[in-house]
């Protein structure tokens, strides 16, 4: 089993540092053919700990389209095609065998396994001092949190797993996980989020810049490419149902550049903001204002560009916090264009029926009656619903030229969880403005015409006008949105709310005190804004599981077998009306 690790370390670590460009870096990877591997040549100082994290990573690529089908094809959005694989329908079907690799544990618990054994060998080393302790901190703790990450998904899908922390010893034991005892997912909660909070370091960025892990290549920072904690932190307090922790971890996220010297990091980065050059180019928009034809609809600047964009690109930097590249041409690239491409690959999955109709159902300010965030998420092609988040990209693609991202977290979808734990918190107020109009219209309470400053010459009297701007809450709920020409600027004052951003109205602010109606609107509003990206049935099965109303997750997966003209719809709502059922087999 170590021998293999050993092997699957190095096989992997050589595909993403080719992937991330670092190939010509040696101290990163100094590893020998994988013929020669033995022990004696791994974790014997920094450089070979940063190939066993590189190597990880390159081996948690693989779990892209398990991730993306089990979350999306599971739910609502997604559905199947003509073209699609058996195992595919099994999963949107809600009836899967035994052979389905989609539905299998195995892949999870492989890396888990690698972590295990990482984890292990820089105990070692820090002991042996083959690395300083603020190198295994951050080392460690970035490994231990991917597999918390791996643990919840996990317990979302499987419900009761084995929670297996040390390094097995022989392949015989990985062939028999269903043996081991099984943790139940709210105790498996508890084991994660005692673990996790312990882990040594848990900022934002699991590597900060000077970092032998952060380098910048062709002007992209790898950053991004390590799981963000805090994140996780949120995740696995939302789910446990403690809302000001979670705040908590969301806001760290929000805030993460509150103390940058550009004024690009400090005013932009994650606020979800409505002006600065390149920053607007995330909004959508149109060329003409009343005129549908003109919607900005490009893979360069508008809303679908944060898609698409390099990420040398300030706006795309500005929305995206966990994300990890494909090669463009090397191999795995980006698998997802076999699976959505209707030119490039097979076209087997596609957006639902229910999904358009849900942006259908919304109105645009300008008058437009649907939401053009669908138009910006697939695209209509000889009467296929082809969904171009994954394979949107500002270089065309080719056959030989496969790029793109695996993009797991982006500022919407905190925006979206630091809301339902905040209005769950009792600040549905504060939820109601990140989701609407932002914070600077949401609390003045002074006459105010959007856009339009209070003059600079204020006396007392105004400065208490301009103050609330502020929200009147302590931290986490704190945000202050003041804008007073170059006087005051609150570092919130650009922010402007989800569907502010997106162009479609604001909902009725009778919302603000009914928690259960603004949640609805707030797990709605994430199927309009991160349909496609991996967060649906984990969102659905959230807030059935909170409310012990499985109807919430069953009708919403009726809905779209039943449009789509599925002859099991009405079976499939009766099976997840158990809540049981919301799980897989753990074979």
């Amino acid at each position: 089993m170590k021998q293999n690790m050993k092997r699957n370390i190095s096989r992997s670590a050589l595909v993403v540092m080719v992937l991330l460009s670092l190939a010509s870096c040696k101290k990163m990877l100094d590893v020998v053919p994988e013929d020669r591997i033995d022990e004696s040549q791994m974790y014997r100082d920094r450089a070979d700990a940063d190939a066993a994290v590189i190597g990880i990573y390159g081996k948690f690529l693989g779990l892209a389209k398990q991730y993306v089908f089990l979350n999306e094809l599971r739910a609502d959005l997604m559905d199947i095609t003509p073209n699609s694989d058996p195992y595919m329908i099994e999963l949107s079907n809600h009836a899967v065998s035994q052979e389905n690799p989609y539905a299998s544990p195995r892949p999870f618990y492989e890396l888990i396994l690698n972590c295990n054994d990482v984890m292990k060998n820089f105990n070692i080393m820090v002991k042996q001092s083959r690395m300083s302790v603020d190198e295994y901190q951050k080392r460690y703790s970035d490994i231990g949190a991917l597999r918390s990450w791996l643990y919840l998904q996990l317990g979302i899908h499987f419900g009761s797993v084995p929670y297996i922390t040390s390094p097995l010893e022989n392949v015989a034991q990985v062939k028999n996980l269903d043996s081991f005892p099984k943790t139940s997912f709210d105790a498996l909660l508890d084991s994660l989020i005692n673990f996790t909070e312990q882990l040594p370091y848990k900022e934002s960025y699991a590597y900060p810049t000077g970092t032998s892990l952060v380098v910048t290549i062709d002007g992209s920072s790898t950053n991004k490419v390590f799981i963000n904690k805090p994140g996780l932190m949120g995740d696995l307090y939302l789910w446990k149902g403690e809302y000001l922790k979670a705040a908590t971890a969301y806001k760290k996220i929000l805030t993460s550049e509150d103390n940058a010297a550009s004024i690009d990091l400090l005013f932009n980065y994650y606020r979800l903001g409505y002006s600065a050059t390149n920053f607007a180019e995330t909004s959508v928009g149109y060329s003409k204002s009343q005129d549908e034809s003109s919607l900005i609809n490009s893979v360069t600047t508008g809303w679908r560009s944060m898609f698409a964009l390099p990420n040398t690109n300030r706006s795309w930097n500005g929305e995206w916090v966990w994300s990890l590249p494909y090669s463009a041409i090397q191999k795995p690239g980006n698998p997802f264009i076999e699976v959505f491409s209707a030119t490039y690959g097979k076209y087997q999955l596609k957006a639902s029926q229910a999904a358009i109709d849900k942006w259908n159902g919304q109105t645009q300010r300008n008058g437009i009656p649907y939401d053009a965030r669908g138009r910006l998420s697939f695209t209509n092609e000889s009467g296929k619903s082809v969904i171009t988040k994954f394979t949107d990209n500002a270089v065309a693609l080719t056959p030989l030229n496969k790029t793109g991202n695996w993009n797991i977290l982006r500022a919407a979808g905190v925006h979206l969880k630091f809301s339902e734990a905040a209005n769950r918190d009792g600040k549905g107020k504060l939820a109601w403005a990140l989701l609407n109009l932002g914070i600077k219209i949401s609390f003045y309470n002074g006459s105010y015409t959007y856009g339009i400053k209070i003059p600079a010459n204020i006396n007392p009297a105004n400065m208490d006008e301009l103050n609330t701007q502020m929200t009147p809450y302590p931290e986490p709920y704190f945000f202050d949105a003041r804008e007073n020409s170059d006087i005051v600027r609150g570092k919130w004052y650009r922010n402007i709310g989800i569907r502010s951003r997106a162009n479609v109205v604001a909902l009725p602010e009778a919302l603000q005190t009914d928690m259960l109606g603004l949640e609805d609107k707030l797990i709605e509003e994430g199927a309009l804004e991160l349909a496609f990206e991996g967060t649906r049935w984990s969102d659905l099965m959230r807030i059935a599981r909170r409310r012990n109303d499985p109807a919430f997750l069953a009708d919403k997966v009726y809905q779209k077998l039943l449009k789509s003209g599925n002859p099991n719809a009405s079976a499939v709502r009766a099976k997840l009306m158990d809540p049981n059922n919301w799980y897989l087999p753990f074979r």
